[in-house]
């Protein structure tokens, strides 16, 4: 069926034939060998590179399977990788991360995570606790030897005090997945041609929205990532958010647009409330109340047109006078950075830093670094009240407790077997004369 002309070198790009049937020409193709362990799953790899036409891919799929081939389970690669040791298991959820991203700031966090930040701070950790671990297990196994001296309490204490704090510190500085994934969102809201699906395309710096004169085009809600860079060098990133113009329902299909828009304004983070500048007052005079608790920016439009409203006005019935905070123009670009810089100011709290070196630990991450803390909290306890002693008591206790905060952190990366614990106490310490 493939048809190489010359000798397949390791991890080289060679020209080949595919044939699909006798009657049909051949199809010219790449192909790819890497060798184990040089591989992505450590096992011998084959790639082949056929034509990119949906069709003859499909052929070339079942012509495959129907010479014994099967399709790989959905992570099957990846797997295999895991299972051969060429990547931790917090390396593999990096990779589904990876995949699985819609946004700069998941696929930051989900590339820390493929490169293994994560595990090797485990692993550090385990190392260390590992240590201490065979030197408090020394005094139970090997309390009959004459040569194997117990750790001291308060040289025990020292010791964990430092795993402690680096666990607190990683916890500290760590954001939780949720927070990633859950980007903060910037609502347009505003009567309809008011400008809004205009100043998303600015906003974004291209056609994401269709725009027209008249009234009514944004039917649905548009939601696209957004990065802004602050004043002080930093990106944040959000979700900025197009609805359809808020006015009154005058058919079923208005009704569900309306309450669409009323779904968005209800999650939204920040409003951006929109007015045409060429409106008589700045705010958004509509049917449907807003959120008295929203934090609000409110945006002139069309600032590139003859404007008569000023920029303070008496407000809406029912409302106090309100006050524009910004003008801008998408057609020429003025206020647009204002602009920007107001959002990511009512947004410090909630925006998503691109900048910061921190981990976003998942809810599993989370739970064992916390289990972990619980666990040695649990072996300093008993561990405090003897640190004027010179040698240890309850040390059964003692391991039982930081077997377990092993245990936790053994599944972020640092494995760490019974066998390894009895191979350090031989390494340490000479015995079996």
């Amino acid at each position: 069926m493939i048809v190489v002309p010359r000798e397949l070198k390791a991890r080289q790009l060679l020209p080949c034939r595919i044939q699909l049937d006798e009657a049909a020409p051949p199809l010219p193709a790449l192909l790819a060998f890497f060798p184990a362990p040089r591989s992505y799953t450590g096992q011998p790899i084959a790639e082949l590179q056929p034509p990119g036409n949906p069709a003859l891919l499909e052929r070339v799929l079942h012509r495959i399977i129907a010479l014994g081939a099967r399709l790989a389970e959905p992570g099957e690669f990846t797997f295999r990788a895991y299972l051969a040791g060429k990547m931790d298991l917090t390396q593999a959820e990096g990779i589904a991360a990876t995949i699985a991203a819609v946004s700069d700031g998941q696929l930051q966090a989900a590339t820390m995570l493929r490169q293994g930040k994560l595990g090797r701070i485990s692993e550090r950790l385990v190392y260390e606790l590992g240590n201490a671990l065979a030197l408090v297990e020394a005094g139970i196994d090997f309390v009959d030897q004459d040569d194997v001296v117990p750790i001291a309490p308060a040289a025990l204490d020292r010791r964990l005090s430092v795993i402690h704090l680096e666990l607190d510190e990683l916890l500290l500085k760590a954001r939780a997945w949720g927070a990633i994934e859950a980007l903060p969102r910037v609502v347009l809201v505003g009567p309809p041609s008011a400008g809004k699906s205009t100043l998303l395309n600015a906003l974004l710096g291209r056609q994401r929205a269709v725009i027209s004169e008249t009234p009514g085009t944004t039917r649905d809600v548009l939601a696209e990532p957004l990065t802004i860079q602050t004043a002080s060098g930093a990106a944040i990133e959000l979700m900025l958010v197009d609805i359809a113009g808020l006015d009154e329902a005058r058919s079923a299909i208005d009704r569900d647009m309306q309450a669409a828009a009323r779904g968005a304004i209800e999650s939204a983070d920040l409003l951006l409330l929109i007015t045409d500048a060429s409106a008589a007052a700045c705010g958004v005079a509509a049917p449907v109340p807003l959120p008295p608790h929203k934090p609000s920016l409110h945006v002139r439009t069309k600032a590139d047109l003859p404007s008569p409203a000023p920029p303070v006005t008496p407000g809406l019935p029912g409302l106090p006078a309100i006050t524009c905070d910004v003008t801008v123009s998408a057609h020429t670009s003025a206020g647009l950075d204002a602009l920007r810089s107001l959002i990511a100011e009512r947004l410090a709290s909630r925006a998503v830093s691109l900048s910061a070196d921190t981990l976003a630990l998942q809810p599993r991450h989370e739970s064992a670094l916390r289990a972990a803390r619980i666990a040695l909290v649990k072996a300093r306890q008993l561990v405090d009240p003897q640190v004027a002693d010179l040698s240890l008591s309850h040390v059964e206790l003692i391991a039982s407790a930081l077997r377990e905060t092993l245990d936790h952190l053994a599944g972020l990366g640092g494995e760490l077997t019974p066998d390894d614990v009895i191979g350090r106490i031989f390494s340490t310490f000479c015995i079996g004369k």
